[in-house]
């Protein structure tokens, strides 16, 4: 074998597979870990002596001494086989006849092994037993390629001497065809054994360790990107150290001499940062590397056994398949830390009134000191207001922030950012069609958190009709999907919103429930028309409490103001106002000309505490300070949209804003009674609308009792 062939040949198995990593010389006897990790027998028996255990000295695994000591260990059987191989061709002075007569090889017999010279190769094709060998001149040898050299050379059976033709599954290994007779009886009806052709193994074997080798380089193309990334990180790390020691030593020399001790607190500080991100950072760099390095003279192992003998590649290349898939499938998921950020932050209060405190040293990006909090839902008529939230020791400004507003079909919206008094930001726009909109907020390039926001927009209009199977008077929310509903008799009817039926809360017979109330304790307050009382019972039906029985005409819409304890009650011509624990009447409230059956049909509050009182018989809205003292008319009486007529119900949402149910009609009103618009269309079928609920702010969405046996819930 020519000197540039044997080059080939060791560059193709990487010459370092050959090497002690203890000695660095060419293994002796080599004994493998269970790491795959060999070395010279001699060298791990010294290893022990120096370190009184057995740890791989690669990798540092730690393994219990074989009983019998280090000699029961596995041998390295391909390695010993690759070592065996390619020892006659290393040196071709050595190529010499085996007669002993110190004569020039002439030929090679493949089936010997041996050298021959002109003599003893004639003799050779003489002998009966050695008439079929194989020889081979020593020019043709010396021409061969690697795969030819070891086709030429297969290993043999360890007992027998024989050509491993077999393959036993349940030991794992190859055998010869003595050896499947004897000591690898398949047929005698045990589990113990079971054989197949080691041609058939090889193509398993080729087939897995193909399809390892494939998911090992995508492995390794992880492992460098994260290598990269962290590598990037080391030197983004740098230079943040850099940019922060000479931002506190430019900011040191404006200081005056007493504050000087704690610009050197502070860079001690940095110093020390750097130090542990550093050492976590070269940690998992060196961590990367020795798994890439293992995985990549594993891969060149399998490439090896693939394209030389079938025996060879079964001996270990199984052992080699397992442990590397093994070594694949415990690559831990890299968390590296790419938080390398050091930044020096200016206590401009501090400094103001000359105090030591000139700063403080921080690894947050700016990006990491705010927040985004808004709601996730909303109708297309909302503006979109979504809180920026930052921390006390973050200093941003308004022109520092870039927000974009970003529809489902792409398009994007540049949004106004205004401040609060509490320093706090606001992104303010409107996506004004229904999907979805995403709100991107950033700073330095980089997103704050929970940036991008994304926001449900709803379509307004008729959202849902359910269906009753009685005349529906009022309807209050009570958790998070269920509406209850009554119908002028002594039950409260519970229902999904999407119009599921679920419970029905049945009371003392005689009782008519008519407007309700629900109170933040959970309990619910209504009007009994068939008692002429107000009664406050749990969501269950048990009573808590009754009054205004003999004070009361006819009680029709309820208010409780919680803060005050004081339930507004509309009673025909008056507003009689209880208190809410007792049931005492604290007085009366008589608006002026109110005449009439039902003069006063439901009261409700603003904001700031004024009394709404929507008049049946006069189709208006009127507004009352909290002592009852009247201002003005909001609404007036018609029939055209931004009038009322024959209106029954009235509510207040989120915005103060104010919605009133009338003859065939749903309208939106501002605070001052301004028209802003007709939440329903002509066709939704409002057809004898009655009580209102806000069932939610984010959508805005309100839900009407409708005498026609329905509850209709509507996006606003």
């Amino acid at each position: 074998m020519a000197t540039s062939d044997l080059a080939k040949f060791l560059e193709c198995i990487d010459e370092k597979v050959l090497e002690c990593q203890i000695c660095f010389n060419r293994l002796n006897e080599p004994r493998t870990l269970t790491c795959l990790h060999s070395f010279c027998l001699s060298c791990l028996d010294n290893w022990l002596k120096k370190t009184n255990k057995v740890s791989c000295p690669t990798c540092s695994k730690s393994y219990q001494i074989p009983e019998g000591g280090l000699k029961k260990l596995p041998p390295n059987t391909f390695l010993n086989h690759l070592l065996e191989t390619i020892k006659p061709f290393s040196n071709t002075d050595q190529i010499k006849c085996f007669c002993g007569k110190k004569r020039q090889g002439k030929t090679y017999c493949q089936d010997c092994r041996r050298y021959l010279c002109h003599d003893c190769s004639d003799h050779h094709q003489n002998i009966p037993a050695c008439k079929n060998h194989k020889l081979h001149s020593v020019e043709d040898v010396r021409s061969m390629s690697v795969s030819e050299i070891n086709a030429m050379h297969p290993p043999l059976c360890s007992v027998h001497n024989e050509p491993l033709t077999v393959f036993c599954k349940i030991c794992n290994i190859a055998i010869c065809i003595y050896c499947s007779i004897i000591d690898h009886k398949e047929w005698e009806g045990t589990d113990k054994h079971a054989t197949i052709s080691i041609t058939d193994a090889f193509k398993t074997f080729e087939q897995t360790s193909a399809g390892l080798e494939r998911e090992a380089k995508r492995c390794t193309a992880k492992l460098n990107d994260d290598l990269r990334v962290m590598t990037d990180c080391v030197k983004k790390l740098d230079e943040n150290r850099e940019n922060s020691l000479r931002g506190i030593e430019n900011h040191g020399k404006e200081l005056v001499t007493r504050i000087k001790e704690s610009g050197d607190k502070l860079r001690s500080e940095v110093e020390e940062m750097y130090k542990i991100k550093r050492k976590t950072t070269d940690a998992d760099i060196e961590d990367v590397t020795t798994t890439i390095s293992y995985i990549n003279t594993n891969i060149n192992l399998l490439h090896h056994l693939r394209k030389g003998n079938e025996g060879t590649a079964m001996l270990s290349g199984n052992d080699i398949i397992t442990a590397l898939d093994d070594r694949i499938k415990t690559v831990p998921k890299t968390q590296h830390d790419s938080n390398v950020e050091i930044n020096f932050v200016r206590n401009h209060k501090k400094m103001a009134s000359f105090q030591n405190d000139i700063g403080m040293i921080t690894t947050l990006r700016a990006a990491d000191c705010l927040e985004l909090r808004g709601a996730e839902s909303m109708t297309t008529g909302q503006t979109i207001d979504v809180k920026i939230i930052k921390t006390d020791e973050c200093e941003i400004h308004a022109n520092d922030l870039k927000a974009t507003l970003i529809k489902s079909t792409g398009e994007t919206i540049i949004p106004e950012i205004k401040e609060d008094d509490n320093g706090d930001y606001t992104v303010i726009g409107r996506c004004k069609s229904a999907g979805t909109c995403k709100v991107d907020v950033r700073v330095d390039g980089k997103h704050i958190k929970k940036s991008p926001m994304t926001i449900k927009v709803e379509k307004e209009g008729l959202l849902n009709s359910m269906k009753i199977d009685k005349y529906v008077y009022d309807v209050v929310k009570y958790g998070d999907d269920c509406l209850l509903v009554s119908c002028l008799d002594n039950g409260i009817y519970k229902y999904k919103q999407s119009g599921k039926y679920i419970d029905k809360v049945t009371l003392s017979q005689g009782v008519c429930v008519y407007s309700m109330f629900l109170m933040n304790n959970g309990n619910i307050a209504f009007s009994d028309w068939g008692n002429n009382c107000i009664t406050v019972c749990t969501v269950n039906g048990e009573v808590v409490i009754s009054f205004g029985k003999e004070k009361l005409t006819y009680a029709c819409g309820i208010h409780v103001n919680e803060a005050s304890r004081v339930m507004n009650v509309a009673n025909n011509d008056n507003i009689a106002m209880f208190n809410i624990e007792s049931g005492k009447l604290i007085k009366k409230i008589a608006p002026c000309d109110i005449k009439g059956f039902l003069g006063i049909i439901d009261v409700t509050l603003t904001r700031q505490g004024y009394i709404l009182v929507l008049c049946c018989d006069q189709s208006c809205l009127k507004l009352f300070d909290n002592e009852g003292k009247f201002i003005k008319v909001l609404v007036d009486k018609g029939n055209v949209d931004g009038k009322v007529n024959l209106p029954r119900g009235v509510v207040v949402d989120g915005n103060d804003n104010i919605i009133i149910s009338s003859c065939h009609k749903l309208q939106l009103f501002s605070n001052s009674g301004k028209f802003i618009k007709r939440i329903d269309k002509a066709d939704d079928g409002i057809n004898d609308p009655r009580g209102l609920f806000i069932i939610s702010h984010h959508p805005r969405r309100v839900a009407m009792a409708n005498g026609d046996k329905t509850v209709k819930t509507f996006n606003y």
